[in-house]
């Protein structure tokens, strides 16, 4: 048992830095690869991988359908078994062109698989709810303190809502990445930030739906620059200056930030959960502020190029996963009643229409008239 334990570890480390190395993939994607191929070895009691098969396969999907989540009764979600079973598709399909795993039947690892109507309801886009404008307001107009950590945390929030940038970006910004005088920041990997899948991306503030929010940023960065004399390298939001008590029994904040990043994200999502719960306003995650972003932006008639423009401002090659896939592109369904009730089914306002055009085309013809008289 020890050996076949010792060789499923050496063929999964070999899985991990192919992935890692050949594909790219980040830590947290081989985390959840990880995972995966960790259910799988808890369903076979970790036999020898080149037992895989399709019987297998098929009572991993049976178990795997009736296992509940951790510390309840409650079943893991469709879209959970979907990945899983995606991950395990991969895993195996490199495992079966190993030296000494090549006789793992290609159609079992195709039995990994859900039914297409699972398929459909674990890749369907989700509704995601946001802040209203109202909301992101009223959380960052009542930070009212004076303190360095007010400041940040109010320009930490209006930043959310001028670019719609995620959160692993936004806390890695050095004073470097802003362009003060075009306002234009730069999400840029070789700044050191980081961005999904190590894109360079370039985001102009937007404060066209709060135009506060700029005001409040610039402010914090004026006052880094000029007051902390905080250099290119510094952080734009940097963590908050923790000293000991008294006989260094106790730990208490100053109010004040020092140059250095936080360590983490979740100090920021604290951050912004902490203002929402003072403002007595529900929690929103960071990156609802990105969706929120996106459908403001999408309320607006914009042109393909400016769609195209904005799709590359959030991170996205492809127009359709900015305007479209993600749930960005879907109506919110209140908003989808509203527009369908509006619709005129029976034609009552189709007189006036006409009426409208004749009196546009009488318009018309009078100007022409009047431009041959001129002539």
């Amino acid at each position: 048992m020890a050996s076949i334990a010792y060789k499923n570890e050496i063929i999964k480390r070999k899985f991990f830095g192919y992935v890692r190395n050949s594909k790219g993939f980040s830590e947290k994607t081989i985390d959840c690869y990880d995972r995966a191929i960790c259910l799988w070895e808890d369903f076979s009691y970790k036999a020898d991988f080149i037992k895989f098969n399709k019987t297998a396969a098929e009572r991993f999907k049976e178990w795997l359908k009736l296992k509940k989540k951790a510390n309840c009764q409650q079943g893991i979600s469709v879209s959970y078994r979907y990945d899983t079973l995606r991950h395990l598709r991969t895993f195996f399909n490199w495992v079966s062109k190993q030296k000494g795993y090549k006789r793992i039947d290609q159609i079992a690892i195709e039995y990994l698989n859900l039914p297409n109507d699972e398929v459909k309801i674990a890749t369907q886009p989700r509704s995601v709810e946001t802040p209203s404008l109202e909301e992101i307001k009223s959380v960052i107009e009542n930070i009212k303190g004076s303190s360095e950590i007010d400041k940040r945390d109010k320009a930490l929030l209006s930043l959310f809502s001028l670019t719609g940038a995620r959160i692993s970006a936004v806390r890695t910004l050095s004073m470097k990445c802003l362009n003060r005088e075009k306002l234009i920041l730069y999400q840029d990997p070789t700044l050191g930030v980081k961005t999904k899948h190590s894109k360079r991306i370039v985001s102009p503030l937007i404060n066209h739906f709060y135009k506060e929010s700029l005001t409040y940023f610039l402010e914090w960065f004026d006052y880094l620059e000029r007051q902390r004399n905080f250099k290119a390298d510094d952080p734009i939001f940097p963590a908050s200056k923790i000293e000991n008590g008294e006989e260094n029994l106790s730990y208490y904040n100053t109010g004040q930030v020092e140059p250095k990043f936080w360590k983490n994200p979740s100090s920021l999502r604290n951050i912004i959960k902490k203002r929402f719960e003072q403002t007595g306003i529900r929690y929103y995650h960071p990156h609802t502020f990105r969706h929120w972003f996106i459908k403001k932006i999408m309320e607006l008639p914009l042109t393909e190029l400016q769609q195209k423009a904005i799709s590359q401002s959030v991170g996205h090659e492809d127009i359709r996963t900015t305007f479209g896939s993600y749930g960005y592109g879907k109506i919110d369904e209140n908003r989808q009643v509203e527009i369908i009730r509006e619709i005129d089914f029976e034609g009552k306002n189709k007189e006036v229409k006409q009426f409208i055009d004749i009196e546009t085309a009488r318009q018309l013809l009078k100007e022409a008239n009047n431009e041959k008289v001129d002539n």
